[in-house]
């Protein structure tokens, strides 16, 4: 039995990467509107909230409400008009770790992360604002690329 509902938490292609000499292990990010289950870690470290709560506000998508939204994954080394799916690093299976930073203004949360022993790999910043928290993802390592997130409470 098919369901019209689309699931919007879906499996994710895994690839390795090679960065600086170095092995990643990586997976693709859907450009938009789709989630990965990977990408619950790069959402629960800003939020502090459990992962099984994401995934019940990812699943509120399907009835229409837009609780967390995706607007954008993109790689900035690419021609505009020209299409390659954004990589990050799979948080579970590479040596990660991180260095926080103090949060100014809006900002309640900002780290870089360093992923087997290529420092700043990333940098996760979450902005607050009235209604809502918007979270970049700022890939710095192997090209540049952000992911735009938009959590509403």
């Amino acid at each position: 039995m098919s369901s019209s509902i689309p699931e919007y938490l879906r499996s994710s292609i895994k690839v390795k990467e090679i960065v600086n000499g170095v092995e990643i292990n990586s997976f693709k990010v859907p450009p938009h509107k789709f989630f990965v289950n990977e990408e619950l870690a790069y959402l629960s470290l800003p939020l502090n909230i459990d992962e099984k709560i994401l995934i019940n506000k990812i699943n509120e998508l399907k009835l229409g409400r837009k609780t967390i939204e995706k607007l954008y994954a993109i790689r900035l080394d690419t021609e505009p008009w020209q299409y390659n799916e954004l990589e990050l690093p799979d948080l579970v299976n590479n040596e990660v770790d991180g260095t926080s930073l103090e949060g100014r203004g809006n900002i309640v949360f900002s780290a870089y992360i360093h992923v087997n022993d290529i420092k700043n790999f990333l940098k996760i910043v979450a902005f607050k604002y009235v209604s809502y928290i918007e979270i970049n993802i700022v890939r710095l390592a192997g090209y540049q690329g952000v992911i735009r997130y938009l959590v509403h409470f």
